[in-house]
């Protein structure tokens, strides 16, 4: 399992536009809860992963969970659900 799958999108699914102080705080409560260990740096990868998961952004592959609505402001897209 993925930090998408596992930290991410429960973090953030049924609620709406977050940003990414929200989403930090969201996903580290997570973690702790299910005890996964974060890097040095987990708040540059959260980052990244929700870039490389965003509808329309240049590093997006095939998988886009997220819509990127403004600047460090992210929500899911309703059609994963």
């Amino acid at each position: 399992m993925n930090l998408v799958d596992l930290l991410i999108l429960p973090a953030m699914l049924d609620r709406g536009p977050m940003s990414n102080k929200e989403i930090y705080r969201s996903v580290h409560r997570r973690a702790a809860r299910v005890g996964v260990r974060l890097s040095p740096h987990w708040r540059a990868t959260i980052r990244n992963t929700l870039q490389r998961h965003a509808k329309g952004h240049r590093k997006c592959g095939e998988r886009a969970l997220f819509l990127h609505m403004d600047r460090a402001l992210w929500k899911v897209r309703s059609k994963i659900r």
